[in-house]
């Protein structure tokens, strides 16, 4: 199973895209600030909080 990365992935269409990639036999694991997503809507995969500014953080997620 291929594992996507869904920065996002605590907001509305994050949340709904991890589990369409989840239906689709897809891994998401997703990455969100929380700032404005909400830790109970990233019920598709993993949750990973981070920033997508934070290229250190970023590059140890993709490289994973």
């Amino acid at each position: 199973m291929a594992t996507i990365l869904v920065t996002g992935g605590a907001g509305l269409i994050g949340s709904y895209t991890c589990k369409a990639l989840r239906r689709s036999g897809f891994d998401p694991v997703c990455y969100d600030n929380l700032t404005r997503g909400n830790a109970e809507a990233a019920k598709g995969g993993p949750l990973e909080i981070g920033e997508v500014t934070d290229g250190v953080r970023l590059g140890k997620m993709l490289t994973h």
